[in-house]
C-alpha cells in the first residue's frame, strides 16, 4: 500500500488512484498539490457513494452535484511557490504556477473531471461542517442539486502552520495535508 497522499508527487497517478479517478486529468501532470488532492479525494467521496460511471476515456456522476470545500490557507502554499519564481524577475515568473493563484481552482478542477455542474465554490474557514451547512442550504430547492460533495481541504507548508498556528492534518514532507470530503444529501422532510 502507497504512503498516504503519494499521489500528490506523482507525474502519473498509480493504480490505487486510477481506481478512485477512472482517468487521469488531462492537466494532471501540472496541476499544482492541492488540486490533486481536491481531484483524488473528492472522486474517492463520488465512489464510496457510488455516484460515479466510467465510461471509455472519463468519467462522470451519475446525477447533477456540486463542490463546496472549506480552506484556511487554501492555495497558499502555490501562491508561495508562484512568488519564489517571480524573485529572479517577472520574466522568470512560472505562468503554471499562476493559473493555480486563485483559492477555488483545485474545486473547479475536480468539478470539472467528475462533470459536477451545480455550485461550486470555496469557503475561508476551517471547519469542514461550515461546508456541509452550506451544501445543505443548496439542497433545500427542488431545483437545485440532487447532492453536494463538502468538506475541509488544505495544503499548508509546515513552516507557515509553526507561524501562524495550529492545522490537524497529515505530514507529508514539509507540508500538512488535510482533507475530509463527504457526500451531503436533501435533509428528509419531518
Amino acid at each position: 500500500m502507497a504512503a498516504p497522499f503519494a499521489y500528490l508527487a506523482q507525474d502519473e497517478p498509480g493504480p490505487e488512484t486510477l481506481a478512485l479517478i477512472g482517468v487521469v486529468p488531462k492537466r494532471w501532470g501540472r496541476m499544482d498539490r492541492i488540486s490533486r488532492l481536491a481531484v483524488v479525494e473528492v472522486g474517492r467521496a463520488l465512489r464510496l457513494a457510488g455516484l460515479l460511471r466510467d465510461e471509455p476515456g472519463k468519467v462522470e456522476t451519475a446525477s447533477v452535484g456540486g463542490l463546496i470545500g472549506a480552506a484556511c490557507y487554501g492555495c497558499l502554499a502555490t501562491d508561495l511557490a508562484f512568488a519564489e519564481t517571480m524573485a529572479g524577475g517577472i520574466n522568470l515568473a512560472s505562468p503554471t504556477l499562476f493559473s493555480y493563484t486563485l483559492p477555488n481552482i483545485a474545486l473547479a478542477e475536480a468539478a470539472s473531471h467528475y462533470g459536477l455542474t451545480g455550485p461550486v465554490y470555496s469557503l475561508f474557514s476551517s471547519d469542514p461542517a461550515e461546508a456541509e451547512n452550506e451544501a445543505h442550504r443548496w439542497l433545500v430547492d427542488e431545483s437545485g442539486p440532487d447532492f453536494m460533495v463538502a468538506g475541509a481541504i488544505d495544503i499548508v507548508p509546515i513552516s507557515v502552520v509553526q507561524a501562524l498556528g495550529e492545522l490537524a492534518g497529515v505530514a507529508v514532507g514539509d507540508e500538512i495535508v488535510n482533507v475530509n470530503f463527504k457526500i451531503v444529501r436533501p435533509r428528509c422532510p419531518m
